[in-house]
């Protein structure tokens, strides 16, 4: 079996301004499908890990007695604090720390992960969860796909900034070497499985979207390859470049997709 791979601690540093913006939220209908799923009591703790600035956090907090939000980068766990307190939520405990750290035995209803897991050190998050979580809790990981992956034209061209830029930017270090492969040898559920978790299923809803060149950009803006930071004083140039090459294929600057967002679902034990 091989080692998990390695990120760096810093590769969001500086993105959560964008990321709160450009992120799209989970649709309320995989939450709510999640929460009847999972067989939420309103009685329970959360606990949100890599949370960034709340997304997962927020679309569930009300759901929960109480919350605990953990990332290791403390520019989002501000930026999330800041965003709580303007909303009146107060239920949520914001945490700047890894979540291979976190001490929380048996006192969570739910476990959530949203886009992050393959970022994390996933044999002992998935064993951590099953201390973490009560008698038939439950884990959750949320994803995505960013918008260029996908078979539209601009998709496709969008594909080949990223490729360009992260060279241009000398960002391909960012990504740990054979991730993907390593990914599908040992995907997710699998991990979740060999750590004692029942697998409940995956569940996907798909959603149109329409992006502007605004919000692809801040996109952008907001991953670990091709961060603000990251592009450094390329930002401008490759905000250009992404207007250029976008506007060839959809001179109208609007660029429609139908996002699938999902998510799999694993149980700690007996049902309750």
């Amino acid at each position: 079996m091989s080692s998990e791979p390695e990120f760096r601690p810093d590769l969001y540093r500086g993105t959560a301004r964008f990321y709160d913006e450009f992120r799209l939220a989970y649709p309320q209908s995989l939450l709510d499908d999640l929460l009847m799923r999972a067989e939420i009591s309103r009685a329970g703790r959360l606990l949100d890990l890599a949370c960034g600035t709340g997304q997962v956090a927020f679309g569930l907090a009300s759901h929960f007695t109480d919350v605990w939000a953990v990332d290791q980068e403390p520019e989002a766990i501000e930026f999330a604090r800041s965003k709580a307190r303007a909303r009146g939520v107060d239920n949520v405990r914001w945490i700047v720390g890894r979540a291979e750290d976190v001490e929380a035995d048996g006192t969570c209803e739910l476990v959530t992960v949203g886009n992050a897991f393959h970022r994390l050190q996933r044999r002992i998050v998935a064993a951590s969860a099953t201390r973490w979580l009560v008698q038939g809790g439950h884990v959750a990981l949320l994803w995505s796909n960013p918008p260029w992956i996908g078979r539209g034209a601009w998709q496709l061209v969008m594909s080949d900034v990223v490729r360009d830029w992260t060279r241009i930017a000398n960002a391909t270090a960012r990504v740990p070497a054979h991730l993907d492969q390593h990914l599908a040898e040992e995907p997710d559920a699998a991990v979740l499985a060999a750590a004692g978790l029942t697998i409940v299923g995956e569940f996907a809803f798909e959603m149109p979207h329409t992006w502007s060149l605004e919000a692809l950009t801040g996109f952008m803006y907001s991953t670990s390859i091709l961060s603000h930071q990251a592009l450094g004083r390329n930002a401008a140039a490759f905000a250009r470049d992404v207007r250029t090459r976008l506007l060839e294929v959809e001179p109208d600057g609007v660029f429609r997709e139908t996002i699938s967002f999902n998510y799999t679902l694993a149980r700690n034990g007996r049902t309750r």
